[in-house]
């Protein structure tokens, strides 16, 4: 136990994420008083039979997870729809980062739920925590945590967890593998079947987060056919974001995987639907007489964007209560990276999915 105290204080220290498992026996004193015949949970009920355990550990302690957000949204959804489906768009951004920031490493979840999907909350002026002392979730400041998730633009900071069903692609292959799978598909050599699996449980989460039944749970039938966006169920229109996650969530389920928008466009998609463009310049790209005409207009609603952010934090900077909040944060991050083409990639992306839709 000492070591174990020890290995996780250095874990910390380090600020890393250590995922363990634990095999624990389950050996009573007694065999006649097993843990099943009390009726502790998780017994086996065999003397001297291994019970695994995982323990993540994290820097912070998370206070709740994404599964019990939505289950205490359900009235703030009906009460003030536009500052909840905003709050889904800003966690659905924070998921779709950090699955972007695995693709490099060849890695896929395949088994993104609601439940491992951990939420910690952000300090005001540190929204990554950064040299904060780990709270007690003993405490009542637990309660306070989600009032204030609850009532805040950006509930709190996303942290992806449970990598017990991830899959990696390997980048060396051993030559007597290789001659065993001659005769196999690529597809399953390179497990590029996996490959768009987390963009498609990204589409599941859209109608889970807007309590909505996972569609293909409702309608089991939707995977035995070639199914089509139309066949989607449609999402409730409550506020200004509700047809954008539509669009979005179709193109995640799309039947095909070569199809189906890469998880980078997602993020582009949710960026675009929280701070812009608008349906309106959507309009005036569409009517413009040239893609010169259309590059200037991008680039000027950039430097706009770009100069009244910079102006917000002046105002901020003067008010000595107020600090960066992680929705800043993301949004400065969306504007410092945004160019032209990646602001007309996003909406051609969304335009084209807008007509089909129409169609």
């Amino acid at each position: 136990e000492e070591e174990e105290e020890e290995d996780e204080k250095e874990a910390e220290e380090q600020g890393t994420k250590i995922k363990k498992k634990i095999e624990k026996p389950t050996e009573p004193k007694n065999p006649s008083h097993s843990s099943k015949a009390t009726g502790h949970p998780g017994g086996t009920g065999t003397c001297g039979k291994l019970r695994s355990r995982v323990v993540v550990i994290t820097r912070e302690v998370p206070y709740q997870t994404v599964a019990d957000f939505v289950r205490e949204g359900v009235s703030r959804h009906e009460r003030n729809p536009d500052l909840y489906e905003r709050q889904v768009c800003l966690l659905l951004l924070q998921l779709c980062s950090g699955l972007e920031h695995m693709k490099p490493y060849h890695v896929t979840h395949c088994d993104l739920r609601l439940e491992n999907l951990l939420l910690v909350q952000c300090q005001p002026g540190n929204p990554w925590n950064l040299d904060v002392l780990e709270p007690n979730n003993n405490s009542s400041s637990g309660v306070g945590m989600v009032t204030s998730a609850a009532n805040s633009a950006c509930p709190a900071r996303l942290i992806i967890s449970n990598f017990s069903q991830a899959k990696q692609k390997s980048q060396l292959v051993d030559p007597e593998v290789l001659k065993d799978q001659c005769r196999l598909a690529p597809e399953i050599i390179t497990a590029t079947q996996y490959k768009k699996c987390d963009e498609f449980q990204t589409g599941i989460l859209i109608y889970e987060m807007l309590h909505q039944p996972n569609p293909f749970e409702e309608t089991p039938e939707l995977k035995e056919k070639e199914y089509t966006r139309a066949d989607l169920p449609p999402l409730p229109s409550r506020s200004l974001y509700s047809q954008g996650l539509q669009q979005l969530a179709s193109l995640l389920l799309n039947a095909n995987p070569s199809e189906r928008i890469q998880i980078t466009d997602a993020r582009a998609c949710l960026q675009c639907l929280l701070w812009g463009p608008r349906e309106d310049l959507f309009q005036s790209l569409s009517a413009s007489p040239g893609p010169g005409h259309r590059e200037a207009t991008l680039q000027n609603w950039l430097d706009l964007k770009r100069t009244l952010m910079m102006i917000k934090f002046a105002e901020r900077s003067l008010d000595a209560g107020c600090g960066v909040s992680l929705e800043d944060w993301l949004c400065c991050q969306y504007l410092a990276f945004a160019t032209t083409d990646s602001l007309s990639r996003v909406v051609k992306i969304l335009q084209q999915q807008k007509q089909q839709q129409h169609h």
